[in-house]
């Protein structure tokens, strides 16, 4: 189990590092350990979007001042065994816009996450 959440923890490590670079560049791989934010256009990305599910299967939902649930977050930071998110908000289109909500999350809570395509942001 130890090993599952130093892998977790490298993830959110290489995505926050990326989001703080934000280097723009053409791949088409769409997975979380993707090693730049893109991919198309001239569009500089700058997140990349993540979901998170519990020990017990059920995704984590995080409600916000607005009384809205949020599903989808940025990772801000990462401390040792926890991640400072951004509550980010999701239309019926799909598309994300930020808040200037944030949670920090154990990452021992966490099972598993989950990497949606890269978007760019207004911070």
């Amino acid at each position: 189990m130890e090993n599952e959440r130093n892998h977790l923890l490298d993830i959110l490590i290489l995505i926050n590092n990326l989001q703080r670079s934000v280097v723009n560049n053409i791949d088409n791989n769409n997975s979380c350990t993707k090693p730049i934010l893109g991919p198309v256009n001239n569009l500089i990305y700058n997140t990349r979007p993540v979901s998170f599910y519990l020990c017990n299967g059920q995704e984590l939902s995080i409600e916000g001042d607005n009384d809205i649930a949020s599903v989808v977050f940025r990772v801000e930071n990462v401390n040792n065994s926890c991640v400072t998110v951004r509550l980010l908000n999701i239309d019926e289109q799909n598309n994300i816009t930020s808040t200037n909500e944030f949670a920090t999350i154990n990452i021992d809570c966490i099972a598993a996450l989950r990497c949606l395509s890269d978007v760019s942001l207004i911070l």
